[in-house]
């Protein structure tokens, strides 16, 4: 069996649970979800903080390097074959600074966005 990567994300956010849900469908055996938003979330478990997990996506890879919002993503996506060519294109020179202001603008209205609790 393959080893996970941990993907911490707020389980109370529309958006971010169906696209980390969509990964998980589709490689469970590749990635584990971490809910920040359960009550017995502890981010210090993972030598995080809540700030930091609260204001950007969060992946430990499986050699417990930890990735953050734009190279999270690259990484869940270099550990699904069907999603290899997004991990690519997202590394382009061109693409990678436009996708982090992109993900910066996201990460900005997240909070505003509506609820699933």
């Amino acid at each position: 069996m393959a080893e996970v990567t941990k993907v911490f994300v707020d389980g109370n956010c529309i958006i971010c649970d169906m696209e980390i849900s969509h990964y998980k469908r589709i490689a469970p055996e590749l990635i584990e979800i971490v809910d920040i938003s359960h009550p017995d979330f502890d981010a210090s478990k993972y030598n995080l903080t809540a700030e930091a997990v609260n204001k950007n996506m969060h992946a430990l890879t499986p050699e417990g390097d930890l990735k953050i919002g734009v190279d999270a993503f690259a990484h869940i996506w270099d550990r699904i074959d069907k999603y290899n060519f997004a991990a690519k294109l997202i590394r382009k020179p061109i693409i990678n600074p436009l996708a982090k202001v992109g993900y910066k603008a996201f990460t900005l209205i997240r909070p505003l966005l509506p609820k699933k609790k």
